[in-house]
């Protein structure tokens, strides 16, 4: 495998791909319309498959800052999801960066593709832009994802041990940087490859901005359940006639410019439907605005869908009425409609030839648990009947990282390397919460005699360190883990550090591998008692009840993002909460812990009170806090109690705000967001915030001694020396002692003799 710029590398050998059956009936309806002239024809490519374009940005990831390269040497690995096990067509990597030389000196960088040198370039100037293209190669990617290797190299001495770490020649890569690609859409077959297929920004489609009950509870359940897959999710709604839709972008072909639907988008721009037909020729024009990757399908949206494409045939028939027929012909196969889904809950369908996932709104309760990263590979099939999906639960206090975190634990050390995962915190039993780590890690040997050292991190916390052994055997680091660490979502980092070794410049300093091992352990114990934001977490991924109030369905565009991203926020399960749409002031007593939206009323006794601007928070004395009129189109969300039963309550102030990205909720009850986030936190309810419960757990670590570890090769490796060692230190010690004993004994005995 070979990499160039701008170059992309395609495999030759012929290609077996299994067309769904709605790609069959749709050849062979027009097939058998060949009279139908032009007009057919330019309907054929329209709703043939067709290539995919997928584009992929470092902002997109969360990199909202430029990554630093500096020092003599440095390392970035990232990683760029790709569809996996689907070939990738015209795949271009853009970086974008910048660099500054002040120091002088050589300075360059290499670029690595899935471990493959691709790029190499020497910066020479003061500062200037560091951008460059690389051609990818097509192979399909098991991993899901495309490895790029980022290294920086900076000499501004003669030799190596010359450099004092210069401070002045940085490379950064920003956050512009991407990934471009596309694919055939007839390399998704089934349900599996389809969610491999999903970009990072998924559109969810509904069937109207206005939704009733049930179409609004399938439509969060989904959203929430890709929200926790980490995507970010846009819903869009089914556009309706009086709507306007954006056709830039839209190339009308030729042979159906004679067709009012169609030519009334040949001009691009906002387009106002006038009509069903309007409507039929927008969905199968392809335009760039409206490209669903997940829909929530109903009876409203499969009626809607014949509608616009009844009345889309009829007005090609009043043009040609051959070409209409074999439009009417897939009409009747539900070839060119997207079938309904019956007995299946989930099914792969296309829309214009693009692949979209759609789960039925009867069924996204158990759809949800599908999307969870142990089954999704397992949907190796068109439509499935899911009826349960979820993940294992462990009946030990002991989880084992590995279970929950997908990323390598090997990294290679110069000077220091850092391995990091994340978990939630209500990915665990219901009630259960993270008390310790139990981290296994090894080091290979250094070239020098100091020893490295492993430092563990838990939300940018320093928790424990240890300077290891560094023979290649596992070690043990355990460390407990205090309440002010721990998030709704955490972040473990494992920072190694060695003192590299240059033996005066007559060698260059080399990586060594370390690990940190897949037996390594989160320890769970009991929750305490919900007061907050984390406490509440654990409490939040069993059964729970979700309510909204009725006007929320009718600004469903506007509304289901801001519940799927508190929902996520919160850890709520999206298979197991209950769900209704209620009147504000009318909700009845919660039965289990709850998520309130725009819901008031005394049942809710709050120290947050919201009322049209205004917004008034009090501390748990009563004693006014944050007192102001005039804000609108931000939130707060509270942590607050109701018929002995935790929950969150999410209240409005001023005009209902939209939450369009996810966010991480903070210690503390109460937090106020806006559209991007969090924007202000506290804790007012008068209790500690960094407060470990009455008996906090003791993290007994692995590395004292017990009988057990008499039958480990780890005691007879690492720990026996040096009780032998100790051994016959001591018995030395001892025979001296007994021997100037004996010798004091021996002398006075021989001085009773002469006396």
């Amino acid at each position: 495998m070979s990499y160039s710029p701008l170059r992309t590398t395609r495999c030759s050998c012929p290609r077996f791909v299994s067309y769904p059956v709605a790609s069959l009936l749709l050849v062979a309806g027009f097939a058998g319309s060949a009279n139908a002239g032009e007009i057919a024809d330019a309907l054929n490519q329209l709703v043939q498959k067709k290539t995919i374009q997928q584009s992929v940005m470092l902002s997109d990831l969360g990199v909202t800052r430029p990554l630093s390269l500096a020092g003599s040497s440095a390392r970035r690995d990232i990683y760029l999801p790709v569809p996996s096990e689907v070939p990738l067509e015209d795949a271009v990597l853009d970086l974008k960066g910048h660099y500054l030389h002040a120091d002088g000196g050589e300075t360059t960088y290499t670029l690595s593709l899935d471990s493959y040198a691709v790029a190499a370039r020497s910066l020479t100037g003061a500062e200037g832009n560091a951008d460059i293209q690389i051609g990818v190669d097509g192979a399909p990617r098991e991993s899901g994802f495309l490895h790029l290797g980022i290294n920086w190299s900076s000499a501004s001495g003669k030799f190596y041990c010359d450099d004092a770490e210069p401070i002045g020649n940085i490379l950064q890569i920003l956050p512009e940087t991407r990934l471009n690609y596309s694919y055939m859409s007839d390399q998704v077959t089934d349900i599996a490859s389809a969610w491999a297929a999903l970009p990072l920004n998924v559109d969810l489609m509904i069937s109207g901005e206005t939704l009733d009950e049930a179409q609004y509870d399938a439509a969060w359940r989904i959203g929430t359940a890709l929200e926790k897959a980490g995507k970010h999710i846009n819903v869009i709604a089914l556009p309706r006639v009086g709507d306007i839709v954006d056709a830039e972008g839209i190339a009308v072909p030729t042979a159906l410019l004679k067709i009012p639907a169609f030519s009334k988008f040949s001009d691009g721009g906002a387009v106002k439907l006038n009509s069903e037909a309007e409507l039929g020729a927008f969905l199968l024009l392809r335009a760039p605005s409206f490209q669903p990757d997940v829909l929530v399908m109903d009876a409203v949206f499969n009626q809607h869908m014949t509608t616009a494409f009844s009345a889309l045939s009829d007005e090609i028939a009043a043009e040609d009425s051959e070409a209409a027929a074999p439009l009417r012909s897939m009409e009747k196969t539900n070839a060119l409609l997207i079938e309904p889904l019956e007995e299946e809950n989930v099914g792969l369908r296309f829309v214009a030839g693009r692949p979209v996932i759609a789960v039925s709104q009867d069924g996204t309760a158990e759809a949800a648990g599908l999307f969870d990263t142990m089954w999704r590979n397992a949907a190796a099939a068109e439509q499935l009947s899911v009826r349960h999906a979820s993940t294992p639960q462990t009946a030990d206090n002991r989880i084992a990282l590995g279970a929950i975190s997908q990323a390598a634990g090997d990294v290679d050390v110069v000077s220091q390397a850092e391995w990091s995962t994340t978990f939630n915190t209500g990915d665990f039993p219901v009630g259960k919460t993270p008390a310790g780590l139990d981290l296994k890690v090894s080091a290979a040997p250094g070239a020098t005699a100091t020893k490295p050292v492993a430092s563990v991190f838990l939300n940018g916390y320093l928790l424990g360190a240890k300077q290891l052994t560094s023979d290649g055997q596992p070690e043990a680091i355990s460390v407990k883990v205090p309440s002010y660490a721990l998030l709704p979502r955490n972040t473990i980092s494992v920072r190694f550090q060695r003192q590299p070794a240059s033996d005066h410049c007559r060698e260059t300093p080399q990586a060594f591998p370390a690990a940190v091992l897949p037996d390594s352990q989160i320890i769970l114990r009991d929750a305490p008692p919900a007061d907050g934001f984390v406490t509440l977490a654990p409490h939040m991924s069993g059964d729970t009840y979700v309510a909204v109030p009725n006007s929320w369905l009718s600004q469903a565009t506007r509304t289901l993002p801001t519940v799927v991203h508190v929902a996520g926020a919160s850890g709520i399960s999206p298979s197991k909460a209950e769900f209704s749409a209620v009147e504000a002031a009318a909700v009845s007593q919660p039965d289990k812990p709850f998520l309130f939206f725009d819901i008031a009323g005394e049942s809710l006794p709050g120290r947050v009170k919201t009322s049209g601007k205004q917004m008034t928070i009090s501390a748990a004395d009563g004693t006014p806090l944050f007192d102001v009129a005039g804000l609108s189109n931000i939130a707060v969300l509270e942590a607050v109690h109701a018929n002995n039963q935790a929950g969150l309550s999410y209240q409005s102030v001023g005009s209902v705000a939209t939450i369009d990205r996810s966010f991480q909720l903070p210690q503390g009850d109460v937090a106020i967001i806006g559209e991007n986030g969090v924007l202000a936190s506290a804790n007012i309810s008068g209790k500690p915030l960094f407060s470990d419960g009455e008996n906090p757990v003791s993290i007994v670590s692995s590395d004292r001694f017990s009988l057990k570890s008499l039958v480990t090769p780890e005691f007879w490796t690492q720990r026996f020396p040096w009780f032998l060692t100790i051994a016959i230190v001591g018995g030395f010690v001892v025979l001296t002692v007994l021997a100037k004993i004996a010798r004091r004994r021996a002398e006075k005995g021989s001085e009773k003799d002469q006396g």
